[in-house]
């Protein structure tokens, strides 16, 4: 069909699919024939005499083609192969469902949390369909594996959601988020990830017009190592925590594009007269590495140890380290412990743990009433991020689909996206931003309009938001075996 020159819509129109299925095809195609562009594609196709019969889609589409008049010549001898009939124009046909594409973590790491991101997308698409869907239409979840540490796993996840046409791509956290980003942007599907990443907000804003339809549902990881040393230093100046030491130690994960914001944590400690010392995770030597790198952070005494790892696993190892060394420190983790199984694993170690998310969900009226729709239908309690964070991304993407003329238009889904903020369960989802990452609440001070970094306190094995401006639920209260 390419030979003949349509547009991807009167593509989809003769082949009853949607533009966005024509689209992928096309971009397989493309790949699959080594040519960057769809003219190239057809050149390519007939050289090497790929066109046959019976034709795809209007027999006089082909008219002017040798191909074409050959048919034209033996339809009229009487001999002409049999071409399928047209389907009925869309118009005339059911509206098809809307496919949500989840590249997550069912298995393997971070699979505690797939779990959480698995559930809040299904109750999303439920309580979307018990309203009549949108504009009609059902929305159906197409979910894919992915071993988030793996490249390999990722390019694989991506391109099975892609060749099955669907509508919006999502994702947790990747290490191979580039891949993610790249294949987005050349299927010219609109994808919301939860990366967390700076590098990837850099990504996008250095690239608009390539990346224009790739949107982070969080704020970038850059100011954790910030906001951990602040928030210690407002502990210490303001009491009731008396620190034995003033030095800071953080425990930190190679992790593929993260960005802590390290630098910048060492000026903001030494303007506040703290001693800053970064430990790396070396992962030789047995599985160890944790407690070999929390060893080596409070062997010279410190205040508090940030753990700098988003896995369950880790902060778990590093947490029950700090314990087993008796140490005065004061664990400070960083989104782990939003994942249920953080508190199950560590039970009574969980206690006093200070722990900070780019992304949490509210324990305002919104943020009850989701955890108990999510109780109900799950039997679990939700944890505090991902399943708020998958829930908000589906209706966000459901409003989008909705107020928008046509829903295979994918920049017109991204304009709505960059446009309306969103308020969710994790509170308010605002793209206009040049690297289009949910604006964070340090960066425009608004908490209606942004998402504040919200910092926790597990208390009486319940977890209690001590920091988050209007969205906070109690004060933080010194450990009991640091009293």
């Amino acid at each position: 069909m390419l030979v003949s020159g349509p547009s991807n819509a009167e593509i989809a129109d003769e082949l009853g699919i949607t533009q966005r299925t024509a689209a992928t095809h096309i971009t397989h195609l493309m790949q699959k024939l080594g040519t960057p562009t769809r003219t190239a594609a057809a050149t390519c196709a007939l050289d090497a005499g790929l066109l046959c019969v019976p034709l795809p889609g209007r027999v006089e589409r082909y008219a002017e083609l040798s191909i074409g008049r050959l048919v034209a010549a033996a339809a009229q001898d009487g001999t002409a192969p049999a071409v399928p009939r047209p389907r009925a124009p869309r118009s005339q046909r059911s509206p098809r469902e809307l496919v949500v594409g989840a590249a997550l973590p069912l298995s393997g790491t971070g699979s505690d949390d797939g779990r959480e991101m698995v559930n809040g997308l299904r109750l999303a698409i439920e309580e979307i369909n018990a309203t009549g869907g949108v504009r009609g239409r059902r929305v159906r979840a197409r979910v894919h594996d992915v071993e988030v540490t793996s490249s390999a796993s990722v390019r694989t996840a991506f391109a099975s959601l892609l060749g099955d046409g669907v509508d919006v791509l999502t994702s947790g956290y990747l290490s191979g988020q580039e891949i993610g980003h790249e294949m987005a942007a050349v299927a010219g599907v609109p994808y919301l990830h939860a990366a967390t990443s700076g590098a990837m907000e850099r990504m996008v804003r250095d690239d608009p017009a390539r990346f224009s339809r790739i949107f982070q549902v969080c704020a970038s990881d850059t100011e954790y190592a910030p906001r951990f040393v602040s928030f210690m230093t407002s502990l210490r100046d303001r009491g009731p925590w008396h620190p034995r030491a003033d030095r800071l130690a953080m425990v930190v994960r190679n992790w593929h594009g993260v960005d802590f914001g390290i630098e910048r944590a060492r000026a903001v400690a030494a303007a506040d007269g703290w001693e800053l010392d970064v430990v790396p995770v070396v992962r030789a030597g047995g599985g160890d590495g944790w407690a070999r790198a929390v060893a080596a952070a409070v062997r010279t005494p410190a205040a508090a140890v940030m753990i700098g790892s988003f896995f369950v696993d880790d902060a778990v190892q590093a947490v029950s380290a700090l314990h087993e060394l008796e140490s005065s420190a004061l664990p400070y983790a960083i989104y782990a412990p939003s994942v249920p199984s953080f508190r199950h694993r560590l039970g009574p170690l969980a206690e006093g743990v200070v722990w900070a998310t780019t992304t949490g969900t509210y324990s305002d009226r919104t943020g009850r009433a989701f955890a108990r729709r999510y109780t109900d239908r799950f039997g679990v309690v939700p944890g505090r991020s991902h399943a708020g964070l998958a829930y908000d991304r589906v209706q966000r993407i459901a409003r989008a689909w909705s107020s928008c003329g046509d829903i295979a238009d994918a920049d017109g889904i991204a304009a709505h996206l960059r446009a309306e903020p969103y308020r969710g369960v994790n509170g308010t989802y605002n793209f206009d931003t040049p690297g289009q990452a949910a604006l964070g609440v340090e960066d425009h001070g608004d908490p209606s309009l942004a998402q504040p970094q919200l910092i926790y306190q597990i208390q009486e094995g319940r977890q209690t938001i001590i920091r988050g401006g209007p969205f906070r639920t109690g004060d933080f209260r010194v450990p009991a075996h640091l009293a």
